[in-house]
């Protein structure tokens, strides 16, 4: 490259992250499905934010799905919490079928909405797990449901 297209490239650049740097790291906004009223994902009282949760606020993404670790973790949450009503495969009973392609919520079909599902509380008996579990515990429950959504 030749001297004389340095300043322009390197403006454009600067340019570029000037523009772009506030868009990467605005975090995203969790909305009730009943109302779409949003959602406080601030943390709970002694609750500290994992890295794993802090990437989720930034990009609406699990970074959970398919790590190992997480999902042995999550697997066991999901035993405890969540299979009396959605059954140990995710078939559904009291709760809805999870691992189908049809969903009450569309919305469950993106990480964000299954989180805004589990945190915020659905129809039915389904509660808003944000009372209950930390977003870390969460995120690893939704990786784990993620492959029951795909068997």
């Amino acid at each position: 490259m030749s001297p004389s297209r340095l300043p322009s490239v390197f403006g454009l650049t600067a340019a570029f992250l000037l523009i772009a740097a506030p868009a990467m790291s605005q975090k995203q906004e969790f909305h009730h499905v009943f109302d779409n009223s949003k959602l406080d994902v601030s943390a709970k009282p002694n609750e500290q934010f994992t890295d794993a949760v802090k990437e989720f606020h930034r990009t609406g993404q699990n970074p959970y799905n398919g790590k190992p670790e997480a999902l042995d973790e999550g697997k066991k949450l999901y035993d405890e919490t969540c299979s009396a009503c959605h059954l140990p495969d995710g078939a559904g009973g009291m709760g809805a079928q999870l691992n189908g392609p049809q969903h009450i919520y569309p919305r469950v079909t993106t990480d964000k909405g299954l989180f805004e599902v589990v945190f915020g509380g659905a129809a039915g008996a389904m509660q808003p797990f944000g009372l209950r579990m930390s977003q870390d515990q969460i995120l690893k429950a939704m990786a784990y449901v993620r492959t029951l959504m795909k068997k």
